[in-house]
């Protein structure tokens, strides 16, 4: 008995249906995504038409698989179609746990470059001949950066890393003022050899008084010994003199802020002592 016209119109249908299934597989197999083809439901019935004249490739029996099928089609195509580069697996990213696998970093700022932005000087003041190592630097630009959100004001910085010579110099100027090195600084033994000195040539000039504390200072560097921690770059003197009463308030809750700083309210001359870890 002949089909009847809904038979036909459902037949047709079917077939359209598998043309576009063998259509949408080759243009995944023309794009290297042959890993999506089990996504396809492809017919077992060969697809007239799809197969070029010139191609040479025989029809595909009706037992064939879907895979097979599939990559029948994007060589009958190819004749049709110029040849383009060969183009990039499409796979998917991978998750944050396979990164992490990986040990890749995270990523951050998707998409947007790093400006590299000119050195700046800091914004507080650094007195001349006064040496800030890269570290300490940081943390005090973080520190009068809560500062002056609080007074509008900056830190002047009246010492940083000192060599023996400067070193010698400060423990001069506090013992002239009458400041009992022995209450400040930590190692007993090592002031008091840097005292011996002091007063050995106290009636000499200045100059040479500081000379003999220096080389007394020097020795104990070359043993390993440090009578502060400005000789190992770990030391800042901050300006308070100047600061009022809210000032000095804004200032140490700005380093309380920072972690690894310790404030010292030093008061011959008067200063905060920064001990910077």
């Amino acid at each position: 008995m002949p089909p009847t016209r809904r038979s036909s119109a459902q037949e047709r249908s079917r077939e359209l249906t598998w043309r576009l299934c063998a259509l949408a597989a080759a243009l995944l197999c023309a794009a290297g995504c042959k890993e999506k083809l089990d996504s396809i439901d492809l017919p077992d019935l060969e697809l007239p038409g799809l197969d070029g004249p010139d191609t040479g490739a025989a029809a595909a029996p009706t037992s064939a698989t879907p895979r097979a099928l599939a990559s029948a089609a994007p060589r009958a195509l190819a004749s049709a179609a110029p040849r383009a580069a060969p183009s990039l697996e499409c796979d998917e990213l991978p998750s944050e746990e396979e990164e992490r696998r990986a040990k890749l970093p995270p990523l951050t700022a998707l998409g947007k470059a790093v400006p590299a932005e000119p050195w700046e000087p800091p914004p507080y003041e650094v007195l001349p001949g006064v040496t800030l190592p890269a570290k300490i630097a940081a943390k005090l630009e973080q520190i009068d950066r809560g500062y002056a959100r609080r007074t509008r004001e900056h830190l002047v910085i009246t010492s940083g890393t000192r060599d023996a010579n400067r070193q010698a110099r400060a423990m001069f100027t506090k013992l002239r003022l009458g400041e009992d090195l022995l209450q400040l600084y930590r190692n007993k033994a090592a002031v008091q050899e840097i005292k011996k000195a002091y007063q050995a040539s106290s009636r000499k000039p200045p100059e040479q008084v500081v000379a003999a504390m220096e080389a007394v200072i020097q020795d104990q560097i070359d043993r390993g010994i440090y009578v502060s921690a400005h000789l190992r770059r770990g030391a800042v003197d901050v300006r308070n003199r100047t600061m009022s009463s809210k000032e000095r308030r804004a200032f140490l809750e700005s380093a309380a802020e920072v972690e690894g700083v310790l404030v010292i309210d030093e008061t011959t001359p008067p200063h905060y002592h920064l001990q910077i870890d």
